[in-house]
């Protein structure tokens, strides 16, 4: 997702713009402008989902599920790709640290951000993180043939499926991805399977430019504006991947406080009630139960930390005080239909 590890020959600092411009690929700039609307769309639904404006969840979902992760896999192949592109004419230290660091600054200006604005799923081993480390790992692999780099990624990306230890479940440890349970983050992704996908696209690559594929592909422009379009995004993905959700957020969030003020606490109460019909019991008693257990929360000032998921443990005392209130004055008092408990959204 970054133009830095992502970006194929680029001219030393200092040189003529132009020169820049034509040592780029357009088709891998245009590839990776096509993965930032995919990633656009994607975050796109997840806002609509989290601000409630649609009832559903696209981490639930099966079909969601494939497209993150169709859209991580393309952005680190194309990382594998590039890594071997930018080295056909001569390893360049210094435009490659330059670059490296930007990658690892973006990283850490996400995870600190997501700490403090979304500290129970916050973004410790990103994608950003990923391809920081594997834009490292992947130099030991450049002298190898397509064949090893191959092998290589094969192992990478099985070695989860066959082995996980608790080991590796310390938090110190979660970015390796060996762990029994993934651990809760809104993006995680984890050296293993996820390296196994940049050595693909590096195996891919050193294919590619055996054959002579790369210099055919250098020949490609974009004629037409919407390729064009991609392709300037593709160029400038570090900077679309820092701001395209913060103004995605924003425009919805807007809208979400125009058309659906109560949108959160309305779906948290038909969870509610979906909830305790589906233990069996009458529609009517249900919307009684969780009317009188929002109503609560909303006299007691709870109803803005239980919808934003950040209630601390006497509040957690003074819900579940509440929810023991309401089931007895709603059901009979042998039943307190502890599963019909509305949970935080």
């Amino acid at each position: 997702m970054n133009e830095a590890a992502a970006t194929a020959v680029e001219a030393q600092p200092g040189a003529p713009a132009t020169a820049a411009r034509s040592s780029r690929i357009a088709a891998l700039d245009v590839a990776r402008g096509v993965a930032l609307v995919c990633m656009a769309i994607f975050h796109g639904a997840w806002d609509v989902a989290f601000l409630h404006l649609v009832r559903f969840d696209p981490g639930a979902s099966i079909g969601w599920i494939v497209f993150a992760r169709a859209i991580a896999g393309s952005f680190l192949m194309l990382v594998g790709i590039s890594l071997v592109l930018s080295v056909r004419n001569g390893f360049r230290l210094r435009p490659y640290l330059t670059r490296l660091a930007m990658i690892v600054a973006a990283a850490a200006l996400v995870s600190l951000a997501t700490y403090f604005v979304m500290p129970e799923g916050w973004i410790f081993f990103g994608i950003l993180h990923q391809i920081a480390l594997a834009s490292v790992l992947g130099l030991l692999f450049l002298r190898l043939p397509p064949r090893g780099i191959f092998l290589a990624a094969v192992a990478v990306f099985a070695l989860p499926f066959f082995f996980r230890s608790a080991i590796f479940a310390q938090p110190a440890l979660w970015w390796v991805g060996l762990a029994p349970k993934p651990p809760a983050s809104f993006d995680y992704v984890p050296l293993f399977p996820w390296f196994g996908v940049v050595l693909f696209g590096m195996a891919a690559a050193k294919l590619g430019v055996a054959l002579g594929w790369d210099k055919w592909l250098a020949g490609w422009q974009p004629r037409f504006a919407p390729a064009r379009w991609l392709a300037f995004g593709g160029r400038h993905s570090l900077a679309v991947y820092l701001i395209h959700q913060p103004i995605l957020y924003a425009i919805f969030f807007g809208l979400a406080a125009v058309f659906a003020p109560n949108a959160a606490e309305n779906d948290a109460r038909a969870d509610c009630v979906e909830r305790c019909v589906a233990i069996g019991k009458s529609e009517a008693d249900c919307q009684t139960y969780c009317g009188c257990v929002f109503g609560d929360l909303k006299d007691k000032k709870l109803t803005a930390p239980f919808l934003a998921r950040t209630l601390n443990d006497d509040q957690t005392t003074r819900l579940q005080e509440t929810i023991a209130v309401c089931s007895a004055t709603t059901f009979p008092p042998v039943d307190e239909t502890p599963d019909a408990a509305p949970q935080q959204p």
